[in-house]
């Protein structure tokens, strides 16, 4: 897996994740967020029980993540590429923040994400 670090000075984690975004989509053909965290408060994503340390990390690096991306060194996120995927996968969200458009798994995004789409399952990420 490619690892890239961006030192843009970011206040928050919507911040660092649009910072994330943006670099994927120059470096990825259709990038998807598959696995976070975010050092400053702890949380991470996919929520896997019982999983602690980089349980996170080793997800996203066994679900076909490609690129990790570190945003001003509290903020990581791996992303995979759905390019030559033949149809979208029902656990896709597609989401949008301060206009751009993104793609994650459902289980890497945030219960915020999950919310303002209406997501009623399981899998809370955030």
């Amino acid at each position: 897996m490619q690892k890239v670090e961006l030192q843009n000075s970011v206040g928050d984690f919507s911040q660092a994740r649009r910072a994330a975004v943006g670099k994927a989509g120059e470096m990825l053909q259709r990038p998807v967020i598959v696995a976070w965290k975010d050092d400053t408060n702890g949380q991470f994503a996919p929520e896997i029980p019982g999983g602690k340390g980089d349980r996170w990390h080793d997800y996203g690096e066994s679900n076909e993540g490609v690129l990790e991306l570190e945003v001003g060194d509290a903020y990581h996120f791996i992303f995979m590429d759905a390019d030559g995927f033949v149809e979208p996968d029902i656990n896709l969200a597609s989401l949008e923040d301060h206009g751009a458009k993104f793609l994650c798994l459902n289980d890497a995004c945030t219960k915020e994400d999950l919310e303002k789409i209406g997501y009623l399952g399981g899998g809370l990420g955030g």
